[in-house]
């Protein structure tokens, strides 16, 4: 066996080959970067379109917010509430005006009811003559009653306005009452309740009164007159003369007792409580008359001497008080007269009416003994 002899080459200077794999993924390829980048850019783009996606979702969604034909929805609503709620205080507003009205009116006819009947029971029969002794005395005036439609019914109602007086006696001193309905102007001066040339309207009540002493007391005290009795029939001259329309003698009737007044009436009675009329039997010392202008209606009554009436049916009729500002502010007297007379407003059942009976105490029977 031939043994040759070799030489190996040593293990550190022996040439060794480039690895190649390993250079070429720490050295990459241009084109290989190109395509990082592209990838990259196909991220980002996938990205901005996930947004957009979002974004045209999120606007197909429904709005928080109202839409025009909502809110104009919500402010009809909103208009039809407001008007229901104005309707109903205005309503509650009205019928606190019409019970207030109605309140001031009952006092104002309570107040009459009460004062009037207090003094006309003490109506007393003076015993002086005919036809200035008066001790009961009621007239309606030469002007055409106020007449107005009543609903339901074609009869009209008829208003009058009467003058009233009655004599009274307190201890020694004779007291003249009167009661007139009228209107003042600016001087104090006392007017019929006039709408119209001739034509009642609404006036306000007036109170007279006056005194005389009962026997004569001269501040001399040589009069042969002390002592003796006095007629008290100028007492009934001076509620004549107070009364007169226009005359300076009324600026001393300034006691007003209430406004609005459109109806005052008086009726009297004999003792078995049957009216007192012309064609009845009637006392001694008594005229009783129809009206002129009113047909059908006692124009006059007046009792003298010892004739009182036996009991007087007294009427007051009150308008409420925002028909007597209307009345009051309407300047034309036949615009005035058109108003209470219209059927349109029917004023006729906004009238507050009272009615008493009012016994005297001081009826003389012997006054009823007919001959």
């Amino acid at each position: 066996m031939n043994l040759t002899q070799t030489t190996l080459p040593e293990p550190r200077t022996t040439p060794h080959a480039p690895r190649p794999t390993h250079r070429v993924s720490r050295i990459p390829h241009p084109a290989s970067r190109i395509t990082f980048h592209a990838s990259r850019i196909t991220h980002h783009a996938s990205r901005i379109t996930h947004h957009a996606s979002r974004t045209t979702h999120s606007a197909l969604r429904p709005s928080p917010a109202f839409t025009l034909v909502e809110i104009l929805v919500t402010i009809s609503l909103l208009a039809f509430i407001i008007l229901g709620l104005f309707a109903v205080f205005n309503q509650v507003q009205r019928a606190f005006r019409s019970s207030m009205n109605q309140v001031d009116q009952l006092e104002a006819g309570r107040a009459v009811t009460e004062m009037l009947p207090r003094e006309l029971e003490q109506t007393i029969p003076a015993g002086y003559a005919f036809p200035n002794g008066v001790n009961f005395y009621a007239f309606i005036p030469n002007s055409t009653p106020l007449t107005q439609s009543l609903p339901g019914t074609p009869v009209p109602r008829t208003n009058l306005l009467e003058d009233c007086f009655m004599l009274l006696r307190t201890n020694q001193t004779w007291i003249g009452i009167g009661y007139c309905v009228r209107t003042n102007d600016s001087q104090g001066r006392l007017w019929l309740p006039e709408c119209g040339s001739g034509q009642m309207g609404v006036g306000s009540l007036y109170r007279f009164t006056t005194n005389l002493p009962v026997l004569y007391d001269t501040a001399t005290g040589s009069s042969p007159l002390n002592g003796l009795a006095q007629d008290p029939s100028q007492l009934y001259i001076d509620f004549l003369n107070a009364c007169s329309p226009g005359s300076p003698a009324s600026t001393v009737i300034s006691n007003r007792i209430c406004d609005g007044v459109i109806h005052f009436r008086f009726r009297a009675f004999d003792t078995n409580g049957v009216l007192l009329t012309p064609l009845s039997v009637i006392p001694q010392a008594t005229a009783i008359f129809y009206s002129t202008v009113a047909p059908g209606e006692i124009g006059l009554y007046k009792f003298c001497s010892n004739a009182v009436p036996a009991s007087v049916e007294m009427e007051l009729g009150i308008l409420e008080q925002h028909a007597v500002d209307r009345y009051n502010s309407i300047g034309t007297p036949a615009a005035r007269l058109n108003y209470l007379q219209s059927a349109d407003h029917y004023l006729s059942s906004r009238v507050q009416l009272f009615r008493q009976r009012i016994p005297l105490r001081n009826v003389d029977p012997s006054a009823y003994q007919y001959q």
